[in-house]
């Protein structure tokens, strides 16, 4: 299991806030998901939590389904807060905004009829203990929605970097079994999880990369190598790369989903 520096993630964030709407075509793909599974439930939430609610997309939806509850959102960069809170305005929507860190929500038991939670999961130190405090936080009838990252994801950045050297470049996810097992293990009941694959392309492996930072995905790995990558570790890996160029002249990035859907 990747272990995350929580800081250095958060800076991350904190310098994408401003651009993170611009460049996030596949989290707001996956996000739109999200959400219309929240609302295949038909259900009924009086207080909503979205966990990691970044620059507020599921945050506004909640807003939108349950006009008449209320909703929270929830991040550890204040500067993604500070857009959740002016796209809410923006629609006529207000919903409470709490600076902490998900793997240690300040929330007491049996607060909320609905958690959510759209890619954020993955930066969790401890997943089966912080999704215990999701579990333990819902009310006795509430649901939690959540998708994440599994193995499988960023392939061909992997692979093109073991060419280069043996430095952690990436996180590592989860396996499907170990999702599910940890979801069980954290007390849920009747999980349910479906699996999707995305691959998103670009003209160049440097759009690619640059893309990734400009979302605040940066290697948050606390096992990672320190400093600057050299120029020519990078060209080799732009080298390496080239295995995976398509007929069409683009660079294939994959992404492996999961989206979770469980009772308490």
């Amino acid at each position: 299991m990747t272990v995350y520096d929580k800081n250095k993630a958060r800076l991350s964030f904190d310098r994408a806030a401003h651009r993170y709407d611009q460049s996030a075509k596949l989290q707001q793909q996956v996000a739109n998901h999200l959400i219309e599974l929240v609302k295949q439930q038909k259900t009924t939430a009086a207080v909503t939590l979205d966990i990691g609610c970044g620059t507020g997309q599921v945050t506004e939806a909640m807003c939108e389904l349950f006009p008449q509850g209320d909703v929270l959102g929830l991040d550890f960069s204040r500067r993604m807060l500070a857009q959740t809170k002016t796209r809410l305005a923006l629609k006529g929507f207000a919903a409470e905004l709490i600076c902490a860190d998900a793997d240690h929500p300040p929330f007491i038991s049996n607060s909320f009829d609905l958690i959510v939670s759209s890619l954020m999961l993955q930066w969790s130190n401890n997943l089966g203990s912080t999704l215990k405090s999701y579990q333990s936080m819902l009310k006795d009838d509430g649901k939690m929605i959540f998708n994440t990252f599994t193995d499988g994801t960023l392939t061909e950045v992997k692979q093109s970097w073991r060419a280069v050297d043996e430095q952690a470049h990436t996180s590592q996810f989860l396996t499907k079994q170990d999702l599910h097992s940890i979801v069980e293990s954290a007390g849920f009941s009747h999980v349910e999880i479906l699996y999707d694959t995305i691959t998103m392309t670009y003209p160049s492996v440097r759009e690619m990369i640059t893309e990734m930072k400009q979302i605040g995905a940066s290697n948050a790995h606390k096992n990672r190598e320190r400093g600057l990558t050299g120029k020519q570790r990078f060209n080799s890996f732009e080298q390496a790369f080239e295995d995976f160029r398509q007929q069409n002249g683009q660079y294939p990035c994959t992404w492996k989903l999961a989206y979770v859907i469980c009772n308490k």
